[in-house]
């Protein structure tokens, strides 16, 4: 049988050959996506911030060496267990994510009103850290990771809190808690649908040696009373001073369309033409800081010019 790349094309009407080649072009990365993954779950870590265990979902390719790290962040109140849309994508295209679950999970039944809970601003940052400190740790309770982590080569991610998290490892201060929790372990960061200066949060200013970050938001995300306007979400874009970009939905809220995973009830409008942008944006974004990839630019480039009806704004600084 000849290979599936020699076989002619179908002969199709213009229309139908636009909106195939478009969707091809939307779903590559998804399509990219098919190699084997692992997962490890749960790897848990004594002695972390809060004096507390910290749980953490490890999920990884099957095959491959030299394989860089995405921490990544969930928002409040979720679990490691959340955003597998995102999470196994990217150990789909070669890399490690590592999911810790932080003290406010729900997951983990503590009282709202416990002093650990009203810390996980600050102890947050220190999970992700401190699971960078136990790589060791992390490769003896899985195995199949023993001897393949690159440790030179980590990404941040997360949403809601989770931007608030990797905005501090990235670089941003709090001058109002005298905090600096930046990781210089950290090449940059991805934050989705960060919070920004709304109550709750706390104040940040980006330091000069901060590093490269992309936030993605929705242009519908408008809570009243938090936030009245989605562009609170584009807060800490709009407070840097270089090297970051910011791509806004059209039409999406908090959860960007699924990256909660669509089977969660939070999520309220799924969009997979969303979740396809998402994916390419990240991805390109990931392999440009922690792989040398080369579709960052041009992709970059191509957005300022000429954006999807999805992508409502895209700005660089």
């Amino acid at each position: 049988t000849a290979p599936f790349a020699e076989a002619p094309m179908p002969r199709l009407h213009r229309p139908l050959r636009r909106l195939l080649l478009l969707a091809l072009a939307l779903l590559g990365p998804a399509l990219a996506a098919a190699a084997p993954i692992v997962t490890v779950n749960p790897v848990v870590l004594k002695g972390a911030a809060g004096g507390k265990d910290l749980p953490l979902r490890v999920t990884a390719p099957r095959d491959g060496r030299r394989l860089p790290v995405v921490l990544f962040s969930h928002g409040a109140q979720f679990s490691k267990d959340d955003y597998l849309p995102l999470t196994e994508f990217w150990a789909a295209n070669g890399y490690v994510v590592i999911q810790p679950t932080h003290i406010e999970s729900l997951s983990l039944g503590l009282p709202r009103d416990d002093a650990r809970v009203r810390e996980a601003w600050r102890t947050r940052v220190l999970d992700m850290r401190f699971a960078l400190d136990q790589l060791a740790e992390i490769e003896r309770q899985a195995p199949i990771l023993r001897g393949r982590l690159d440790r030179r080569r980590v990404i941040a991610a997360g949403h809601s809190f989770g931007g608030h998290t990797t905005a501090a490892l990235l670089g941003e201060a709090m001058p109002d808690e005298n905090a600096d929790l930046s990781d210089p372990r950290v090449l940059a960061g991805l934050m989705l649908a960060p919070p920004g200066a709304a109550p709750g949060f706390r104040n940040v200013a980006w330091k000069a040696d901060a590093k490269p970050a992309l936030s993605i938001v929705g242009m519908e995300d408008v809570i009243p009373g938090f936030n009245d306007d989605w562009r609170a979400h584009a807060d800490y874009y709009d407070r840097s001073v270089a090297g970051q970009c910011m791509a806004a939905l059209t039409g999406m809220k908090h959860y960007l369309g699924g990256t909660l995973g669509t089977n969660r009830t939070e999520e309220k409008t799924p969009s997979a033409e969303a979740m396809a942008q998402i994916r390419r944006l990240s991805l390109a974004f990931l392999d440009a800081h922690a792989k040398g990839g080369t579709d960052w630019e041009p992709l970059r480039r191509e957005l300022l010019a000429n954006r999807p009806a999805i992508v409502g704004a895209f700005e660089c600084r």
